[in-house]
């Protein structure tokens, strides 16, 4: 099985949904302006910020790469 084709099988379009509402619902909590600091992880990790930044920079890219395929599939 290859590992590049697991997630653009047609019978995975249900996990697909789920991800992109996921990386959805990250660019919309930092709109709104969530602190992520104040997460308790985030409070014993010491300093998190690069840490959800990062996560910032994959839901875009996840969004960017994966939602204009699924949307004119």
């Amino acid at each position: 099985m290859d590992i590049l084709t697991v997630f653009n099988d047609p019978s995975n379009q249900s996990v697909q949904i789920v991800f992109l509402a996921l990386a959805v619902f990250r660019l919309y909590l930092e709109v709104v302006g969530f602190k992520f600091e104040n997460l308790p992880i985030t409070a014993k990790m010491g300093n998190g910020k690069g840490f959800h930044r990062t996560g910032l920079y994959f839901s875009i890219g996840y969004i960017v790469f994966t939602a204009p395929g699924f949307l004119l599939a």
